[in-house]
């Protein structure tokens, strides 16, 4: 791993800043292959926010984007606010191990807007008229349940958690695009990608494997034995790898080191 973190550092002027950043400091673009999703990536193999000065300066950034007072990120200065940007990047901090308890308004704010339906939407995209599109985003919701992972809570906020999780399960059945967004479960969502940046079968049951209310229900049971189909005797095949990672975390075989051990996670929340 030492060298695939040598050679992400040396790609750190590739999109044109300083830290993955592009030139005019938008830490969401490229998508697949932003500070966002390195800095994803490097938490995937249990790099820390403190061990590498790059690291440190793309978390100084990331942070210089946070409304302390809202709770929520822009990706690029004057940007917009959204939940699932602020939801990636708050997952991203939590796996580099920064602490820092200003975030915590963060996680407050998400269990203070939480829908009726149990999801999270983005309030700043125009709803449409129809019933799935004045809806949550089950993206967005994945999101927000990947960072609400590494915390501990209360009761009575396990209880809004556990309707997260339902409301990912019911999509489960009704597969239907959701949200202004229209996150759907279809043949690209059954693909197995890794990096975890887009709603899609490993990313979904990876997430939930560590909810017990997700593992006790029989559409979770369902969902695994689609994604366990698809194990070979290496670990799990990526069918859909990032074109922005393949050469860098893939053999040939699209057999990828990182996804086998977040697989191999998987299989140990559900045991």
């Amino acid at each position: 791993m030492d060298l695939l973190v040598k050679k992400l550092i040396e790609m750190r002027n590739i999109n044109g800043g300083t830290v993955w950043d592009r030139k005019d400091g938008n830490i969401y673009a490229p998508i697949g292959f932003s500070t966002i999703d390195v800095l994803s990536v490097l938490g995937d193999i249990g790099i820390k926010y403190n061990e590498y000065s790059i690291i440190k300066d793309a978390i100084e950034k990331m942070m210089s984007y946070y409304d302390e007072k809202k709770g929520m990120f822009q990706y690029v200065q004057k940007g917009s606010k959204l939940p699932c940007i602020t939801a990636k990047i708050l997952n991203t901090l939590q796996k580099l191990e920064y602490h820092n308890s200003i975030l915590e308004n963060s996680f407050r704010l998400f269990l203070e807007t939480q829908d009726c339906d149990g999801g999270w939407r983005c309030a700043t995209v125009k709803i449409g008229k129809s019933d799935s599109t004045d809806a949550s985003n089950p993206g967005t919701t994945l999101y927000v349940l990947d960072a609400f992972k590494h915390r501990e809570y209360s009761r009575k906020e396990n209880e809004k958690i556990d309707e997260a999780v339902l409301f990912l399960l019911k999509h489960w059945e009704t597969k239907k695009p959701l949200g202004p967004c229209e996150f759907g479960i279809g043949t690209q969502f059954m693909k197995t990608e890794y990096p975890f940046i887009r709603y899609n079968l490993f990313y979904y049951l990876y997430v939930l494997s560590f909810y017990e209310k997700a593992k006790k229900d029989k559409r979770f049971k369902e969902a695994f034995k689609m994604l366990k189909a698809k194990e070979t005797e290496k670990g799990i095949q990526i069918e859909h790898p990032n074109k922005n990672w393949k050469n860098i975390l893939f053999s040939e075989s699209n057999q990828c080191d990182i996804s086998n051990i977040k697989y191999k996670q998987l299989i140990e929340n559900i045991m």
